[in-house]
């Protein structure tokens, strides 16, 4: 072929992919809904809707070349004609093999090897020899020839063309890498916008001092010359600082617009990039139904339809590429473990179908899937009886057992079936959650069922992340990570190891210092709390600086091997930081659990100043009082740890309604409260604030993740006195808009 001929192929092969694609989920879809459906009128349009798929799928494979395809799309032909006969009915056996031989389509198309013969043998015992799908042709369409079809799907290709273009994925990550430096300027300028501002304060204080060193001038000069000189150079001073002062003001004033509608144009370029990467969860619905049947026809158990809550919920592609499979080996436990066979389940006073169910629901910058069944729940003795010590087994907990069972090679299976007993399948969802930096949460209620929560972030490409200091280096930890941030405060010490208590269990402390191979300090008063699938661990750190979002940019091939780092991004000063693993830091704290790490009582900052220095206490009185409001742990922390570093006295509040009876009981000098809020929202509790003779002057700050205009508008129409965006969140925005209020 010539060149020109070659890339005519081409093209019809990726228009093939992508019709293929959709024949094989309508097939799919058709053959799922067949099982189920009771109604005579449905079972007949679902049987035309399929055939009419696997026909149109025979003609695209021969323009193309694909006899393997043509085949066996020819063969599931004759028996959904068949079935249109009913000459034989859909069984669940047939209904086995039409799913085997869409299984074999889909592998050739990904050119994975298919064992063929078998599925060919199949066709032909269940499929009319006698009959040919090519006399069904007229029922759907007029019969085109050879040299009529390549037109046709040239056609398509070009009308494919006109409305939609395929990208690499590499290219839209650099492209969101490329955005990110649009935030990354936003930042810088943001941070001089505060830098105009410092400088005009300092001249609005020469100024002033000026205008008092013109007070000590004589009034008259009683004709010397030297005072008229020294009155008149004190006169074209002032005026000079006027007009600097107000040049400065002018030029903030226009950096202020400049920055805000920077920052609007850098959002919406991220929002557009990470929509393009952003695909439903739906698109693994007929995967994961299916999972559900197979798993239920194999272990000879009866289970409803797969239930799917929230499937319009929308992920990065790359990260619901690397849940399927987690996904897939989750439902075939839930099926294989969980339900129980029907005559157990009747002696149960159980319904004789077993239910599965997904959830999928975003929140913020993560998305949470729940995978629930109504089956035995976890077995833990037979999770107990693989320990091998009998008297540390009695005593070991529930939720340690449940952890036991994410690990590699065990199964509570009693034999070894396809989808059982070989001890990799939650093995293999923790592998997973762990590389996309994840958590997993287990309830189990023996008898009842289980329920598996998986939060996962819904992109990868741009990260919130924690700065935080250890051994003065600062180092950013992916926020959906972080857990919550506490005083280390309340320790002790066994066998030199120095332990925390969190929800009733010790665990060690760890100096991030320690297990990154730098010098640790002593003064680690701070504590990060890590949360890795269904694995936590403690990090002590010096300093906790800011929450920030950032573009990530991974790591060269050359480093792929460094291990706790996943990247790096630029801070809005412009300087580097490394972005640390979350999964690799869990595994390097394991490895330091003997290390001896002495105790601290202190509670407090490190370093007694703000972490930026840029606002002491020194510069603000110790006795304002700030309450904090937001149902966030993370984000209600580090507010914390930032306002009382520079002198405040706060106290915290989780919703409005709780903020109101903290107003009861104390005086506060300002409230910083969120707007999304369980109970009683930021926006209710600013108006009920303003609405209140005594509360009507109070400072109100709204630090939020709602950032479009309207949302802006709607915190200020409320009465907030100012109005933070979390996106964007500088601690020095915080402190000095609370030095302006206060």
């Amino acid at each position: 072929m010539t060149t020109t001929d070659e890339e005519l192929f081409q093209e019809l092969l990726d228009t093939f992919a992508v019709e293929a694609a959709e024949h094989i989920q309508t097939l799919n879809q058709a053959l799922l809904r067949l099982e189920r459906t009771t109604d005579e009128h449905e079972h007949t349009e679902l049987l035309q809707e399929a055939f009419r798929a696997a026909h149109s799928l025979k003609g695209s494979a021969r323009v193309i070349n694909n006899s393997e395809i043509v085949d066996l799309a020819h063969g599931m032909e004759n028996i959904l004609q068949r079935a249109r006969k009913n000459e034989i009915s859909l069984a669940p056996n047939i209904c086995d093999g039409l799913y085997a031989v869409v299984d074999a389509i889909n592998q050739l198309l990904e050119r994975k090897p298919v064992a063929l013969e078998p599925i060919y043998s199949w066709l032909k015992t269940f499929g009319d020899a006698t009959a040919s799908a090519e006399s069904e042709a007229s029922a759907f369409a007029e019969p085109q020839t050879e040299s009529a079809q390549p037109e046709h799907h040239l056609e398509n290709a070009a009308a494919l063309g006109d409305e939609t273009i395929r990208v690499a994925v590499t290219k839209l990550d650099n492209l969101m890498v490329q955005s990110g430096e649009l935030l990354i300027s936003k930042i810088s300028a943001e941070q001089q916008v505060s830098d105009i501002q410092a400088i005009s304060r300092q001249l609005n204080l020469w100024l002033r001092s000026w205008r008092e060193f013109r007070t000590l001038l004589p009034k008259t000069t009683s004709g010397n010359g030297k005072e008229q000189q020294l009155v008149d150079l004190a006169t074209r001073h002032e005026e000079r600082l006027q007009k600097i002062l107000h040049d400065t003001t002018n030029l903030q004033q226009s950096m202020n617009r400049d920055t805000l509608r920077l920052g609007m144009v850098a959002a919406r370029v991220q929002d557009e990039v990470r929509r393009v990467r952003m695909v439903p969860f739906q698109i693994l619905s007929l995967s994961l139904e299916r999972a559900v049947r197979d798993a239920a026809r194999i272990e000879g158990k009866t289970a409803a339809p797969l239930t799917i809550e929230g499937s319009e919920t929308e992920l990065d592609k790359k990260i619901l590429e690397s849940l399927k499979d987690a996904l897939l080996h989750l439902l075939r436990n839930a099926v294989s473990h969980g339900i129980e066979l029907p005559e157990a389940r009747a002696a149960a006073g159980k319904p004789s179908e077993g239910k599965v169910s997904i959830s999928v629901a975003q929140r913020g910058s993560e998305v949470r899937i729940v995978i629930t069944d109504d089956g035995r729940g976890f077995d833990l003795d037979a999770l107990r009886a693989r320990l091998s010590d009998p008297e540390a087994a009695e005593k070991t907990t529930a939720d340690d057992l449940i952890s036991l069972a994410f690990e590699p090679g065990i199964s509570t299976a009693d034999h070894v079936s396809t989808i059982a007993g070989r001890g990799v399948g939650l093995d293999v969802v923790r592998r997973c959650i762990e590389s996309l930096q994840g958590r997993i949460e287990v309830d189990s209620l023996a008898g009842r069922g289980s329920t598996i929560r998986l939060i996962v972030p819904v992109s990868l490409a741009m990260t919130r992340g924690l700065l935080v200091q250890a051994s003065k280096q600062r180092f950013m930890l992916p926020l959906h990570s972080v857990e919550k941030i506490l005083e280390a405060k309340d320790t002790y010490s066994v066998k030199g190891q120095s332990l925390i208590t969190l929800d009733g269990k010790p665990y060690p402390l760890v100096p991030l210092a320690a297990v990154l191979g730098l010098p640790v300090g002593k003064d680690s008063a701070l504590a990060v709390v890590i949360r890795i699938a269904e694995q936590r661990i403690v990090l002590l750190v010096e300093d906790v600086l800011t929450e920030q979002e950032l573009a990530v940019k991974p790591l060269s091939k050359l480093l792929k091997q460094v291990s706790n780092v996943t990247g790096a991004a630029l801070l809005g000063d412009g300087q580097p930081v490394v972005v640390l693993n979350t999964a690799d830091l869990l595994r390097s704290a394991h490895q330091l659990r003997n290390m001896l790490i002495p105790a601290s009582s202190n509670g407090h900052s490190p370093n007694g100043h703000s972490p930026n220095g840029q606002v002491s206490a020194d510069d603000t009185s110790n006795t304002l009082r700030i309450l904090i409001v937001d149902d966030s742990i993370t984000t209600r922390t580090l507010e914390k740890n930032i306002l009382q570093a520079a002198g405040y006295q706060v106290t915290t509040a989780t919703d409005g309604t709780m903020a109101l009876r903290q107003l009861q009981e104390k005086e506060f000098d300002l409230v910083v409260s969120d707007i999304q809020m369980p109970n009683m929202d930021g926006i209710a509790l600013t108006r009920y604030l303003r609405d209140s003779m005594e509360y009507t002057n109070l400072p109100i700050i709204l630090v939020t993740s709602l950032e479009s205009l309207e949302d802006r508008e709607n915190g200020l129409r409320a009465g907030a006195n100012a109005y933070i965006v979390k996106r964007g969140f500088d601690q020095a925005e915080l402190l000095s808009t609370i030095h302006q209020l206060v």
